[in-house]
């Protein structure tokens, strides 16, 4: 069995940030240390210390690896962001500041009337304005007036929804990883308003809903929800002007579960059954994942009944799945994730005594089933799996699950598996005289307060 790759720390320093980068564009396309030395002429160690931040990337090599891992460019962009931000530190400034700072957004696209929604996209007003230096510019210049859309742009906009993707699931929505799809949105929407050729505007505008809808959810692991918000309809938008069914489902489906989040629940139904429109065009993974999203709103009102048949729905669709015939953007609803969505709607149910076993079935499955990748979710159903333990009164069990679940969310940057712990806190007071517990409550505090 291979060894789990050591973990990075990208928010210590710009190096290693670069360095994760370099990682995960190397882990996506399947390569080894040595595999990918080989093709750009460097060692594998050479490789392995520049993924750890302790040797520079020099801008040939990041044209290098570029064209190996075929990034679009991404890495040599990257690398700019990188000397920009070296050059701040040089000048006084520190690298945690810098990733702290917050732009702000303009007021949300919901608030407007169909056609000044329209015209507000259109004269770029989602992020263009409010954006800090740093941010504005962290990925690329924006694009010099009347300067067309060549095809190389919207690979770029193409493999930064993907990275964007990799990084949220792995390290979730904060830090470095907020501020850098915040940042790549920015440059994408300036896109959108370029000369663009009529062959290649469809792409553009899927790539662009692709973004966008990674940056809502980046935005919602964050807790800024009027943000994610403006994001994920700016998406939905993107993919009905250009007739993408399938980016249009993935938008429907995150703001079914920023609404339920929220505690809009029959927002939450709504947007998903929104998202099921034409449902015949869409795979039967992006099916599971809409009717996924309403099973986790119903079953949050309490509507039991309407829970079981979304998430029976779900297993049905799954069923059906053929890997050859989803998109790639789909390739992560596997067994893992699908386990663990339904898992998340039954625990609902669970908690008020209903399907007790089969959401820990589910839970432990998507715990035992998620990839190193997708660390992130792997906590949520972690951390859910202990607390439904916990509530059926099993501490001895739950403990050694909590206690695990406290030291993943230590490496995360998310403000819902914040959420989920002090969740589980409360969970825990419950068992007043527990010690084990009491130290629990006790981790978890120093966790989600330092």
């Amino acid at each position: 069995m291979a060894a789990r790759p050591n973990a990075l720390h990208p928010e210590r320093s710009p190096e290693e940030w670069l360095g994760n980068e370099i990682r995960q564009w190397r882990m996506l396309r399947g390569y080894g240390q040595d595999q990918l030395g080989a093709l750009v002429h460097l060692s594998g160690d050479l490789i392995g210390k520049m993924e750890r931040g302790e040797r520079t990337c020099l801008p040939e090599h990041a044209e290098a690896l570029d064209v190996a891992l075929d990034t679009g460019g991404a890495l040599t962009r990257s690398l700019v962001l990188v000397q920009m931000r070296l050059d701040k530190r040089r000048d006084g400034d520190s690298f945690a500041a810098e990733v702290a700072q917050t732009p702000q957004l303009p007021p949300p696209v919901s608030t407007l009337e169909p056609m000044e929604r329209r015209a507000f996209v259109a004269a770029g007003g989602l992020v263009a304005e409010a954006l800090t230096p740093i941010t504005a510019s962290a990925v690329l210049p924006l694009l010099e007036a009347g300067t067309p859309v060549r095809p190389g742009d919207v690979a770029h906009v193409q493999s930064a929804a993907v990275a964007l993707r990799g990084s949220d699931n792995l390290y979730g929505g904060g830090g470095l990883v907020r501020a850098t799809a915040i940042a790549q949105l920015h440059w994408a929407r300036s896109l959108t308003s370029a000369p663009c050729a009529e062959a290649l505007r469809a792409q553009l505008l899927t790539a662009a809903s692709r973004l966008a809808s990674a940056t809502g959810a980046v935005l919602l692991d964050a807790g800024e929800h009027d943000d994610s918000r403006r994001c994920l309809h700016w998406a939905t938008e993107l993919a009905e002007e250009v007739g993408d069914w399938s980016a249009r489902a993935v938008s429907y489906n995150l703001r079914s579960r920023l609404a339920s989040w929220c505690e809009r629940h029959d927002d939450g139904v709504t947007l998903a059954e929104m998202g099921l429109v034409r449902s015949d065009r869409l795979s039967a993974a992006e099916r599971a994942m809409l009717h996924n999203a309403a099973a986790r709103a119903h079953a949050k009102m309490g509507n039991r009944q309407a829970a079981l048949t979304a998430i029976g729905m779900s297993d049905e669709e799954y069923t059906r799945l053929r890997t050859d015939q989803e998109v790639s953007w789909m390739a992560y609803y596997d067994s893992a994730q699908h386990h663990g969505d339904t898992g998340h709607a039954a625990y609902d149910l669970a908690l008020a005594g209903y399907q007790v076993d089969d959401a820990i079935t589910r839970l432990r499955a998507a715990v035992d089933g998620h990839a190193q990748s997708f660390a992130r979710s792997r906590t949520f159903s972690r951390t859910k799996l202990a607390g439904l333990l916990l509530t059926i009164g099993n501490p001895e069990t739950a403990l050694p699950e909590a206690e695990q679940a406290v030291a993943e969310v230590a490496q995360l940057r998310s403000q819902r598996a914040v959420q989920d712990l002090h969740d589980l806190a409360v969970l825990a007071s419950r068992y007043g005289r527990n010690a084990g517990l009491q130290g629990l409550r006790a981790q978890i505090a120093a966790t989600v307060d330092g």
